[in-house]
């Protein structure tokens, strides 16, 4: 249900998944005004059809994740339709709130995840990075994937520059991305991969998931393992 590998699908499933949960909510509350179908929602909730697609983009294919970052944008929107600016803050605090506060008493995580940052955000300027298979039950990813900051989005990939070798495609959080912007951390000339529509701001563009950038990143764990050990 990842927007990346098959938008159509996902905004479908996230549209039926809100919908649902906001009848169920009509069945204690009341009914809601225009709302009589899935393709209301979108149209009376959100300024535009772009602003809900990047809330599925935020959910990184997570039903739990797209209903709180629903929920924290509408809180922002109040009476008025939800935009992209606030998906965007909404992402923002329910990764601060749920994901970064999991991994917090996990040193070796969050000492992984800072690594994964500047060998694949500031240095490869890609929100994406190849893991050798051999290399997928490592710890630090592991318990990264199992607070959702980093999610497995394909499997089996072969790069072109080592013929023979299978990775996994891994992304880091679309909320962990955007936490970065507009800090002391904001990685630098990553505005790499245009889209077709104008933004609603002038917020960096968050990349979507391209594999020639990608494929340029392949995450050495044992560099990682090397740096601990002659600390």
């Amino acid at each position: 249900m990842v927007f990346e590998q098959d938008s159509e699908r996902s905004i479908q499933f996230f549209k039926g998944l809100l919908y649902k949960h906001l009848i169920n909510y009509e069945d204690s509350h009341g009914r809601i005004p225009d709302l009589n179908t899935e393709d209301d929602l979108v149209r009376t909730g959100f300024s535009e059809k772009r602003s809900f697609e990047e809330l599925v983009r935020a959910a990184e294919g997570v039903p739990r994740d797209a209903i709180n970052v629903a929920s924290k944008a509408a809180l922002k929107a109040r009476e008025k339709r939800i935009t992209m600016a606030q998906v965007r803050d909404a992402a923002r605090a329910w990764y601060q709130s749920d994901k970064e506060a999991a991994i917090k008493g996990i040193p070796e995580a969050q000492e992984f995840l800072n690594w994964i940052i500047d060998e694949v955000i500031r240095e490869k300027k890609s929100r994406g990075f190849l893991v050798n298979q051999n290399d997928s039950n490592y710890p630090a990813l592991l318990g990264l994937f199992d607070a959702r900051v980093l999610h497995l989005t394909k499997r089996g990939y072969s790069a072109q520059d080592t013929p023979g070798e299978r990775y996994d495609v891994w992304t880091i959080d679309y909320g962990a991305y955007v936490d970065l912007m507009r800090t002391k951390n904001e990685p630098q000339e990553l505005n790499l991969f245009e889209l077709d529509m104008p933004m609603e701001t002038n917020d960096e563009e968050v990349p979507m998931q391209d594999l020639r950038a990608i494929r340029r990143a392949v995450l050495n764990l044992s560099d990682f393992n090397s740096r601990n050990e002659f600390r």
